[in-house]
């Protein structure tokens, strides 16, 4: 059985993955172009996560569902450990999010997540959840696509997050499921490009967060986690002209030493990388929907002190025009 501070070094950096994985295919469609003929790009913006709005659209609300297993971890030198035969642990993730325009090229974002962890370990369970990081940006929109002759589209998103999620060390036993956030505000600063040559596209994005330390509940002393840098690749195909784009995407992140009580701990960096594939389908010119399985299973050495996991998610995105 796990006690408190045994979930503290690899927990706080694994558990919050549940809630970054969620934030982080969201930035994953930011870069989507401004252009509003019936081309990839035009359903691009939806394809992995909240994105941004199209350009005849003033304001945009949506809602995402997923679930995701937990089949191990990796350990700080990149060993894979599988789960014991007796234990089981998932994600389960609901999130509300809303894009308004601000001006042409302005766009602001808010989302609000809900997580609940279920763990089951021999003949104990446990099942606990809450609120997770909320969290807004602002996008700019630089240089729009097709703007330059074959130039790139580039954007520049600004965000940050509050700790109004759940840490490791504020769950309870007997298997302290239940972290559902950072705890700690946050802020964040990325540039994303992409090319739409019809009918496909690819988008780059690279981003940095930064966190503030805050003090822990258990032990009474500042605890700060390391500074976190995220790049992504998408890229997809229009199926169906204006209504229907399969994209695929992977994802790279790579997190600092946390500190704690001003000393920096050993072994406590971490990173992943995942894959993903969507498929975004507009079946109305106000409604679309999005679906996305994500993977972080690798062979040894692809991760550390970071979790083993697959993910599905669906979503549904109205838009007013």
């Amino acid at each position: 059985m796990l006690d408190n501070q045994g979930c503290w070094r690899l927990g706080v950096v694994a558990r919050m993955r549940q809630l970054g994985l969620c934030l982080s295919l969201a930035l994953l469609a930011a870069t989507a172009p401004l252009a509003a003929h019936a081309a990839a790009c035009c359903v691009s913006a939806t394809s992995f996560g909240v994105g941004r709005l199209l350009i005849w659209e003033d304001f945009a609300v949506g809602l995402q569902l997923g679930h995701g297993r937990v089949l191990g971890y990796w350990d700080p030198g990149g060993t894979l450990h599988w789960n014991a035969s007796d234990y089981s642990e998932g994600v389960s993730h609901a999130q509300l999010w809303a894009i308004v325009r601000l001006r042409e090229r302005l766009e602001m974002q808010g989302w609000l997540p809900v997580l609940v962890n279920d763990r089951w370990s021999g003949e104990t369970s446990q099942i606990a959840g809450g609120m997770g990081d909320a969290g807004a940006a602002v996008r700019w929109q630089v240089l729009a696509i097709g703007e330059i002759h074959r130039l790139p589209s580039l954007a520049l998103t600004v965000g940050g997050f509050a700790p109004t999620g759940r840490r490791v060390e504020q769950t309870s036993p007997p298997l302290f499921a239940g972290a559902t956030g950072r705890g700690s505000w946050g802020g964040s600063l990325a540039l994303e490009s992409e090319y739409a040559p019809s009918p496909w596209f690819v988008q780059l994005a690279a981003g940095a967060t930064a966190f503030l330390s805050f003090e822990r509940e258990d032990t009474g002393q500042r605890e700060q986690y390391g500074p976190l840098v995220r790049v992504s690749l998408s890229a997809g195909r229009e199926m169906v002209p204006g209504r229907v784009v399969v994209a695929v995407a992977a994802l790279g992140e790579w997190e600092s030493r946390l500190r704690f009580a001003g000393e920096t701990i050993p072994d406590s960096q971490s990173h992943l990388y995942s894959f993903a594939v969507s498929l975004a389908w507009r079946f109305d010119p106000h409604w679309t929907s999005v679906g996305v399985l994500s993977s972080s299973v690798w062979p040894h050495g692809f991760g550390a002190n970071q979790d083993a996991r697959v993910d599905f998610t669906v979503g549904v995105r109205y838009g007013y025009f």
